[in-house]
């Protein structure tokens, strides 16, 4: 199961991988007099090429649900990390360069992080009980940091507010993941009527809205060497932390060494995902 959950959330890998590009092209020529709220949405859906980058990004998160189904957070999270290793060729393309010896260094380390922490951690599914009580604590303190980064990005101006919109996409995004997984865990308990009963499918759309809108905000305020590594590194941080913390799923490993080597692919993955976001950005 866990293997099935692994190749189907390396597919939703690639459908976000190239739906990133797409959209940050179209997103960053979107004149400032236009960007303002919905207006922005309306520009961009004028675009073929942005649509076909947002039928992407709806057909990676429904991979992202069926992986969820199979596979704990703690382990389809991670997995998605390597949409950067995917979207090495094709930024390298759309930017008219070769790939870099760098870029297959960096992609390298990020696959040999992905195969430790899969091959020493060993995760499991925690509770499916749609429950508000687990996520009152993780609600508080992830919504604190939502407004915060919402406030630095309305006074921040260029790089620094393409960085702090894209952590925010990053928070919001993160969050998805365990509400996605309660939820398609929900639906198989109860049906689609009783999913509808039931608060997790609302928290669900509403952070999917506000994560998308945020994301394109990021991508009109700056490039993707701005805004794409801290979206990309915070959306598994907080996806783990928020299984681990409210949904009480386990990652386990085997003695002191054991943690260590979890420790030093978690540091891999974040540190190539960054260095390959911020090359896959650059023109030259």
């Amino acid at each position: 199961m866990d293997l099935l959950a692994i190749a189907i959330a390396l597919a939703a890998a690639v459908c976000f991988a190239g739906s990133f590009v797409a959209e940050q092209h179209v997103a960053a020529a979107v004149p400032e007099d236009q960007a303002r709220g919905l207006r922005l949405f309306g520009r961009l859906a004028r675009s073929p090429l942005w649509c076909a980058g947002a039928c992407g990004d709806a057909v990676g998160f429904a991979l992202q649900a069926v992986a969820l189904a199979f596979g704990s957070v703690v382990l389809v999270q991670p997995v998605l990390v390597t949409a950067m290793v995917f979207a090495l060729p094709l930024a390298a393309w759309w930017n008219g360069r070769r790939i870099a010896r760098a870029d297959l260094v960096w992609a390298l380390v990020v696959v040999a992080g992905l195969a430790v922490f899969t091959v020493v951690g060993d995760s499991s599914k925690g509770s499916v009980s749609d429950a508000a009580g687990p996520w009152l604590w993780p609600g508080l303190a992830f919504g604190s940091a939502c407004l915060g980064l919402w406030l630095a990005g309305r006074v921040a101006r260029g790089p620094a507010k393409a960085l702090a919109l894209g952590a925010l996409a990053g928070v919001v995004y993160g969050i998805i993941a365990p509400l996605t997984e309660l939820t398609v865990a929900h639906f198989g308990q109860v049906g689609v009527f009783g999913l509808f009963r039931s608060w997790p499918l609302y928290a669900l759309i509403v952070c999917l809205l506000a994560g998308t809108a945020w994301q394109q905000a990021a991508f009109h305020a700056g490039d993707l060497g701005s805004s794409l590594p801290a979206t990309q590194v915070l959306e598994p941080v907080v996806a783990v932390a928020l299984g681990l913390w409210a949904l009480g799923a386990r990652l386990e490993t085997r003695g002191l060494a054991g943690w260590v080597a979890l420790g030093l692919a978690g540091l891999a993955m974040i540190l190539g995902t960054v260095q390959l976001a911020r090359r896959a950005a650059s023109p030259a």
